[in-house]
């Protein structure tokens, strides 16, 4: 009888065991076909050749970039009459003013109609007012061919 007292406690104890650790092996498997994962895009980085920086990452070439101003300068400058007029220098379309700030055009359509920018956009605006149409159409030029 002791014995048999002795194989189900020892039965129970596993079953017990066996319930606690489930979850616990369910997150470890989780956790290792999360790490493969990780394993196989690390590993595919290494190997793809490196690609082209796109305009966004590419660090821009400070020989046509226009000064920056400061916010306060850029805030006193701006206007939408300004923002209009300067397009209209440039004569650019919406997609061109977009690409030249770093926006979509749709923002330009808005800051046109009375919306202000923030800040950042605000001050790229403010910076291109002292650039002349030949050096905006340059940079813009350089710009999409980055892009390509």
């Amino acid at each position: 009888m002791e014995t048999k007292l002795r194989q189900d406690v020892t039965r129970i104890a596993r079953h017990e065991a066996r319930l606690m650790v489930a979850p616990l092996m369910k997150r470890i498997r989780s956790y290792k076909k999360e790490l493969a994962s990780l394993k196989a895009t690390a590993r595919a980085t290494r190997s793809a050749p490196p690609k082209k920086p796109s305009a966004a990452t590419a660090p821009p070439s400070r020989i046509n970039q226009p000064a920056q101003v400061s916010g306060e300068e850029a805030q006193a400058w701006y206007s939408t009459q300004n923002l209009i007029e300067l397009r209209a220098k440039f004569d650019l379309s919406a997609a061109g003013m977009a690409d030249l700030v770093g926006v979509r055009p749709w923002s330009i359509y808005r800051w046109e109609s009375g919306e202000k920018p923030s800040l950042t956009s605000m001050i790229k605006v403010a910076s291109l007012r002292k650039v002349s149409r030949k050096r905006a159409l340059r940079m813009l030029e350089e710009l999409r061919s980055a892009e390509e």
